[in-house]
């Protein structure tokens, strides 16, 4: 019984020592024809918090154990909460059609490693990774899988002629294939967006940047309005 009480309090230090720091990672990103800007990423436990940089502006926020992404608008008071749906039931969401061919090159770069993702020959992501922050690169990709049923919504919503095919590998079908390899240090996608790493350090843990407001307007896609 004593050595099970000590195993419990040697449990209970480790995990008082995970929830006592947070990771942050920034990255520069860009849009094709704008000016680049800063992406700030936060993670604590199963939680993940999206900005640019700033404690007091909007924000995402992913919450892996509840299976459950919000956006988080302050000047609109409001919440806008995205369920997560498991990936076999979006890949029968959105069908994958007659004759599409995928395939992934994968090189060396000395510790870390080079992929590519081309849909019928056409390059869809390119991305360099590095073999860190394991945990926080899983939470990553988990959280691309959560929005990827909304994805597969949005890609059966639109016409068929105006549809991206690398839309549905890189956000539905191979959704977080970015993050699967360990941290990216560089993302480039067919549109010309670009993910590029800048830093990543582990902060003293602010549990209050992780939480939703309380007094706002919850919205939950998908969700029976109420009578």
């Amino acid at each position: 019984m004593n050595n099970l009480l000590k195993l419990l309090g040697l449990c209970a230090l480790s995990l008082s020592a995970v929830a006592a720091d947070m990771t942050e990672i920034r990255y520069l990103d860009q849009e094709p024809d704008q000016t680049a800007y800063t992406s700030r990423i936060l993670v604590l436990g199963e939680r993940l918090r999206m900005d640019y940089g700033h404690d007091e502006e909007d924000f995402i926020l992913y919450d892996r154990r509840a299976h459950m992404v919000w956006l988080v608008a302050h000047g609109e008071r409001r919440l806008t909460g995205i369920p997560a749906r498991p990936m076999k039931t979006v890949a029968k969401t959105a069908a994958w059609p007659q004759g599409w061919r995928l395939s992934q090159e994968r090189q060396a770069s000395g510790a870390n490693a080079l992929i590519q993702a081309r849909l019928n020959d056409q390059l869809c992501v390119e991305f360099k990774s590095a073999p860190i922050l394991k945990p926080e690169a899983r939470l990553l990709r988990d959280f691309r899988r959560a929005l990827a049923g909304n994805q597969a919504d949005s890609w059966n919503s639109t016409p068929e002629e105006l549809r991206q095919p690398c839309t549905l590998v890189v956000d539905v079908r191979q959704a977080g294939l970015e993050y699967q390899q360990g941290l990216p240090l560089a993302i480039r996608y067919w549109d010309g967006r670009s993910r590029v790493y800048q830093s990543h350090t582990t902060r003293t843990a602010q549990a209050a940047l992780f939480e939703l407001p309380t007094a706002y307007q919850r919205f939950v896609l998908g969700a029976q309005a109420g009578p």
